[in-house]
């Protein structure tokens, strides 16, 4: 029998930017304090590991599939959240993770891919977000690093941060509002009868009227605990670390395509990537990945190839297998949330994710309308 040794108003499971993002708004805009639980450390996972680039669009990521425009609409809300809120999270956590600009190139090179960019910048226009089209002649004005044969490209400017002191960030404004971050693992869930009561860690209960299922992929095995199917894997992503000497010319644009991209980072670092493998949990890079990741860059900046690699990382996305994320109340049990499969756009999503879910817990309703992310769409195992 395990026993109680404490209680908290709210507990989220798992310490990512998703965790720490409710936790964030429910203390700062609700009062509610609540603990979070995480089995390693503060973005240990692909909340630490991220490129960190934020982007109100998921043509690349996804190889040209244009988003449900609810979700683009949400990618749009959670970037000027990023934006509005930066200055208080500097203040209240004193760890500045360089939100800046960056000028993105997305670029075309062959006539298909030139016809499906274009049609796509229609669609961003369209959705008020600010992008242009730059024919071959004014790329090279730009000096760009992007190889000679483009035939054109968009150009919006997005934004970006560091993606680990952004978590830390995230984390401990969140304490300074009174959230507790403690270690365990959550290996159980504490129910009466359609009511969650609190979490198990192990021969330890922890009780709680309320809790929030965030920890990403591992999520697929908190629907063992209350017959639900959370339709959510791991992704890994592999990103290669250039090493830049110092003083030396950075790229003055990112560049994205679908086959790999790369990312100059304000912090002077270099990144590269990136995959998508289904490979269960497995976080180790591969020397395969590093080798494949280099060559497709090389096509489409070949100045990559003179730098050398520094590091290797990989992290694992949590990917919902309907392309949009997990966000609201599980049906049938009361108090008990979701937030998870935001795939390739947790970062992106963090923020605006925290607010609505918050104001759904404590209010009944959210500011961004969340009925498409609802729990209510997954089958009972």
């Amino acid at each position: 029998m395990a026993s109680s040794k404490g209680s908290a108003d709210v507990i989220i499971v798992g310490g990512g930017v998703i965790g720490c993002a409710v936790a964030y708004f429910l203390a700062a805009e609700h009062g509610v304090e609540s603990v979070i639980i995480e089995r390693n450390g503060i973005a240990s996972g692909a909340s630490g590991g991220a490129a960190g680039e934020l982007a109100a669009t998921e043509l690349l990521e996804k190889g040209g599939h244009r988003s449900a425009p609810v979700f683009t609409r949400f990618l749009q809300e959670g970037v000027s959240l990023h934006a509005n809120l930066a200055p208080a999270l500097l203040e209240e956590s004193g760890v500045d993770y360089l939100l800046s600009d960056i000028p993105m190139l997305r670029p075309a090179f062959t006539d298909e891919e030139t016809t499906g960019l274009k049609d796509e910048l229609a669609h961003l226009q369209q959705s008020g977000i600010e992008a242009s089209w730059v024919e071959p002649e004014n790329i090279q004005a730009m000096h760009s690093w992007l190889a000679e044969d483009a035939i054109g490209a968009i150009l919006s400017t997005e934004l970006q941060l560091e993606s680990y002191p952004f978590a830390l960030a995230l984390a401990q404004a969140a304490e300074q509002h009174g959230v507790t971050i403690r270690t365990g693992e959550v290996t159980g869930l504490e129910r009466s009868g359609g009511r969650i009561t609190g979490v198990r860690l192990g021969d330890e209960t922890l009780s709680a009227e309320t809790v929030v299922i965030a920890n990403g992929p591992w999520s697929q095995f908190a629907g063992e605990w209350i017959g639900l199917d959370i339709p959510v894997i791991p992704l890994r992503g592999q990103i290669v670390h250039l090493d830049l000497p110092r003083g030396a010319p950075r790229p003055r644009q990112a560049i994205f395509h679908p086959t790999g991209y790369v990312l100059p980072k304000a912090g002077g670092s270099l990144y590269v990537g990136t995959t998508i493998e289904d490979v269960g949990f497995d976080t180790e890079p591969t020397t395969e990945a590093r080798d494949s990741i280099m060559e497709a860059v090389a096509r489409i900046a070949p100045q990559v190839m003179d730098i050398p690699i520094k590091q290797m990382s990989a992290c694992l996305r949590p990917y919902s297998t309907d392309d949009m994320p997990i966000i609201g109340a599980v049906p049938g049990i009361d108090g008990l949330f979701i937030a998870t499969g935001h795939g390739f756009k947790g970062i992106t999503l963090c923020l605006v994710t925290g607010k609505n879910l918050a104001e759904l817990m404590i209010q009944g309703a959210s500011s961004f309308p969340m009925d498409e992310f609802s729990p209510a769409r997954l089958s009972p195992r």
